[in-house]
């Protein structure tokens, strides 16, 4: 079988750039730069500083993977669909229903959200994590549908389960094994190390009415607060670990149903990192 050749990714076109942030080629920062000529195919010779020999390896490598992406087409399909809505949006009338913090600089206005504790700039033309590491563009679809939103009714503290809302139940399968299994999983055997980790993601340890070893209530998205509940396993009995996520009822009012999957996806690989 051949060897499946490794993509190009943007913290390598990022390891070749200045990264000083000159914005000499048309885009706020490197890492925009970076994203644009990965995903959007601009030319990478629009950085002025790029060295002669990065330059024709970061040329050879675009040509040698040809149509090849490190995401399918799709994503960018949807990625540029999700941009249309949010393409009228008034930042500076939209930030507060959804937690944002609003930036209005010499560049236009922006946003900064917080994507379980990890910061993220969003504007019409892209999403770029503050503190410049690698992000998905799952990621950016997210953080997109999430403005597009632009929130709702208030919290009312009332839980739920994803079963309870509508257009569930094709969905729910998918969260149970992306998220809740991920979770148990990882910590099967040490709440302890999942109370540290909650810690790690600002959670509240509120008295709430369950039997669970671990019940806390985190924020992965200011106004999507989730309940997790978890009950380690009884080898004794047979039981495997369990986590359950509860949703506030307005969550619909913040985000889509398949973009709240992927939260919860998004979520389980946070809990995964702060577990290693």
């Amino acid at each position: 079988m051949a060897e499946k050749k490794r993509l190009l990714q943007i913290l390598d076109l990022i390891k070749m750039l200045p990264r000083t942030n000159c914005k000499e080629c048309g885009y706020p920062t490197c890492m925009a730069f970076a994203t644009h000529v990965l995903r959007e195919g601009v030319i990478p010779g629009k950085c002025p500083y790029s060295e002669s020999e990065d330059l024709a390896f970061i040329e050879q490598s675009l040509v040698d993977q040809g149509a090849d992406s490190a995401y399918p087409e799709h994503l960018f399909s949807a990625r540029k669909f999700v941009q249309g809505k949010i393409k009228d949006y008034d930042f500076s009338l939209d930030a507060d229903k959804i937690g944002a913090r609003l930036v209005d600089d010499k560049d236009g206005p922006y946003l900064i959200v917080n994507l379980c504790e990890r910061l993220y700039r969003v504007d019409k033309e892209q999403v770029a994590p503050l503190d410049g590491g690698e992000h998905d563009l799952w990621e950016h679809i997210l953080l997109y549908n999430y403005v597009a939103e632009a929130g709702g009714r208030a919290l009312t503290g009332n839980w739920v389960p994803m079963e309870s809302l509508p257009g569930s139940l094709a969905k729910r399968k998918v969260f149970v094994s992306g998220c809740e299994e991920k979770i148990a999983t990882a910590y099967s055997g040490h709440p302890e190390l999942l109370r540290k980790a909650l810690k790690e993601l600002k959670a509240d340890f509120p008295d709430l009415e369950s039997n669970a070893e671990v019940a806390a209530v985190f924020y992965p998205l200011p106004k999507i607060p989730f309940q997790l509940l978890f009950w380690d396993a009884d080898l004794e009995d047979g039981f495997s670990a369990q986590v359950k996520i509860l949703f506030d009822e307005t969550v619909l009012d913040y985000l889509d149903i398949e973009s709240l999957v992927f939260l919860g996806e998004n979520c389980a690989q946070r809990f995964e990192g702060l577990r290693s």
